[in-house]
């Protein structure tokens, strides 16, 4: 973070014509998604869960952007890449078959009312716990720091709001490594502030239990007693 900040383009610019080879991989992957800032000068490329695959800036991005201006150009160019990954959501079509129904659990020994309560209590608990997680990553943001502490962000409900890079960094750094330090911290971001498992819904094993009683009435009445 001490580094002198020099004028001029010599440093740094040996990698801006060189092949990518660590991220552009990402960009053969068949259904990616791309957003980009509105002069075209930072890429970010994701998969239609907005999971973020590569950041690539352009080999002359110095020329078009001062870096103290950097930031808030990965941030334009992530989140339009964050919102094609939401339209290619709401075009996606309805899957044909219904997911499969919880296998019906076999009849056992009889439930008793004590057992019920306790796992009606552990149910509510898990979903409780559950609502609780939803809504601090709706309500709070989320921040992320690079590996090398030259990048930070900040995000809010798999949005990012802010991405400061340090300007003297990034004035000499490589291309390759802005690029490996932005998608350090744009991964952060998107793991924090739209967590997968949430998305998944609330899972416990005392609501898998719950959900697959209740899949097969008569089994359940059997073993609550209400049937021989």
């Amino acid at each position: 973070m001490g580094e002198t900040f020099t004028f001029g383009f010599e440093e740094g610019d040996e990698e801006d014509h060189r092949p990518r080879r660590t991220q552009e991989a990402a960009a053969d992957v068949a259904d990616v998604l791309r957003g980009s800032d509105s002069g075209g000068v930072v890429t970010v490329t994701v998969d239609d869960s907005a999971d973020v695959l590569s950041v690539t800036l352009a080999s002359q991005w110095k020329q078009a952007v001062d870096p103290r201006a950097l930031g808030s150009t990965v941030t334009s160019a992530m989140n339009a890449a964050t919102m094609q990954a939401l339209a290619k959501q709401v075009e996606r079509p309805v899957a044909e078959e219904p997911p499969a129904p919880p296998v019906p659990p076999p009849d056992g020994p009889r439930i008793t009312l004590a057992e019920a309560t306790r796992l009606m209590d552990a149910v509510t608990s898990d979903l409780e716990h559950f609502k609780r997680q939803v809504t601090e990553v709706v309500a709070r943001p989320v921040t992320g720091e690079s590996r090398g502490g030259h990048v930070r962000g900040t995000a809010q409900s798999g949005q990012v709001l802010d991405i400061a890079v340090d300007p003297a960094w990034a004035h000499t750094a490589r291309t390759s490594e802005l690029e490996q330090e932005l998608l350090e911290v744009l991964r952060a971001l998107r793991a924090r502030s739209a967590p997968a498992d949430l998305a998944r819904g609330p899972q416990s094993p005392a609501i898998a239990e719950l959900t697959a009683l209740v899949s097969d009435p008569n089994t359940l009445l059997r073993r609550v007693g209400l049937l021989p």
